[in-house]
């Protein structure tokens, strides 16, 4: 069967399956005259393929057929591989594109500082994960607009100032909107975009709250240590001068002066002693001798300590004492320190009259120290600030006391080296709860030797 012949029989069957399913009214008789229909197509076809086949494989590998057909290879490999270069430039085109916006927004994502980008009414387009940190606020802010959030922190003209006049501005602000305050500061300018016309607003927040605490921390302990060195080094001065003006040739008061004298200079020397402690401690070149302390026994050696003391003033000293075999690991020494300073400090701030209670337990995975007193009491807004060095409450009434102001704060280093915390609960008039946790076991440091 020729191809000829082929094609004319399937167009002749077309027409009359066309014809018959028309003039067929019944739908079943319709799809059966069709399904007959397509039986003796795909047959027809069938027996085509296989006496035609052959001969339409030999007339397409016929050489001058194949040269015939070259022009259009020639046109179409070169549209191919203009098609796929383009391909793959758009695909390492994208995927530079996205690996730049990764970066970008890795980076903005892990700055401390925030950042908020608007357009020029003030509307904000960008913003990274620090700012929400900065203004507590939830969900999406983008097409919110920036001086309405920025408003409660007084920074509102500041961003219109930067938006309407283009300038470059910095301005640094106390936001009460936390607790407690925190102290910003906010710098704002304009930048160009990608078109000649347009301009974006940048702002970055900075807090500055560490900072200005560490600032104020430094300006008062300058100011207080030189006071606490005048204080006593004027009164030797003074009492100096008055035995070398004459009263050395009266011995019972030359007696009484050398004594105010040498009472003195063992307050200087103690400040001087306090202060370089405290400086090894902060700067890590104090070293920590570890052993296993019996809790029971160091408890009893600091109560012999400040018995004595506790009895002259009337004050009621006890000890609640941990089984005998509780015992950690820990610099004896330290400890001994930071126990020392707690248990003096309640005794000294007790009135007559008073009680003071030293216990230890442990709880968990840590052993714990409690000083309670019913003294004076530490006004909360003060609790967070008798760890600083010289910071007192009452000064007129610590240095009666004879302290040097630095104990707290050489407590605090302390029990933060031995990986502790220290904590106090306190009242005015109600008393004063100091609390210690110090780890059973210390972690391995370079720093320390065994005891």
């Amino acid at each position: 069967m020729g191809l000829r012949l082929f094609f004319t029989l399937w167009c002749l069957a077309a027409f009359l399956g066309g014809w018959a399913v028309s003039a067929i009214p019944s739908p079943v008789s319709a799809f059966w005259a069709g399904l007959g229909i397509l039986s003796l197509l795909l047959l027809s076809g069938y027996f085509a393929y296989r006496k035609t086949g052959s001969q339409i494989r030999a007339f397409l590998s016929r050489p001058e057929i194949t040269h015939s057909l070259s022009w259009a290879t020639d046109i179409l490999d070169p549209l191919y591989e203009a098609t796929v270069r383009l391909h793959r430039e758009r695909e390492q085109s994208a995927r530079k594109l996205n690996e730049g916006s990764s970066r970008f927004e890795a980076v903005m994502n892990h700055m401390e500082e925030g950042v908020v980008v608007t357009d020029l009414k003030g509307k904000i387009l960008l913003v990274n994960r620090a700012f929400f940190r900065f203004f507590k606020v939830d969900g999406e802010v983008r097409g919110e607009s920036f001086g309405l959030l920025a408003r409660k922190a007084g920074i509102n003209d500041l961003i219109e100032e930067v938006l309407q006049r283009r300038a470059s501005v910095q301005k640094e602000v106390v936001f009460s909107g936390t607790a407690p305050p925190r102290t910003w500061s906010l710098v704002g300018t304009t930048a160009k975009g990608s078109g000649e016309t347009d301009l974006f607003g940048v702002f970055l927040l900075f807090d500055l709250t560490d900072i200005r605490h560490l600032e104020r921390i430094r300006k008062d302990f300058v100011a207080n240590v030189s006071h606490e060195i005048r204080t006593p080094l004027t009164s030797i001065r003074g009492f100096a001068e008055a035995l070398h003006d004459g009263a050395v040739d009266d011995p019972a008061t030359a007696r009484e002066f050398l004594g105010i004298i040498l009472a003195h200079a063992e307050r200087l020397g103690n400040i001087v002693s306090d202060l370089l402690h405290l400086s090894e401690l902060e700067t890590g070149k104090a070293v920590m001798r570890f052993g296993t302390v019996s809790v029971a026994r160091q408890m009893r050696h600091i109560g012999e300590l400040y018995a004595d003391l506790a009895s002259k003033k009337g004050v009621s000293f006890k000890l609640s004492l941990p089984d005998e075999d509780l015992a950690y690991e820990t610099d004896e020494g330290k400890m001994d320190l930071v126990l020392g300073n707690l248990v003096d400090n309640a005794v000294k701030y007790t009135p007559s009259g008073g009680e003071v209670t030293f216990g230890g337990w442990k709880e968990d995975e840590r052993i714990v120290f409690e000083v309670r007193d019913t003294g004076v009491g530490i006004p909360r807004t003060e609790a967070d600030r008798i760890f600083e060095r010289f910071y007192r409450v009452d000064r007129a009434r610590s240095r009666e006391m004879g302290g040097t102001g630095l104990g707290l704060a050489i407590v605090r280093h302390i029990v933060e080296i031995l990986q502790g915390t220290v904590r106090v609960n306190s009242s005015p008039g109600q008393g004063s709860t100091f609390c210690v946790r110090i780890p059973l076991r210390q972690p391995p440091n370079p720093t320390t030797t065994p005891g």
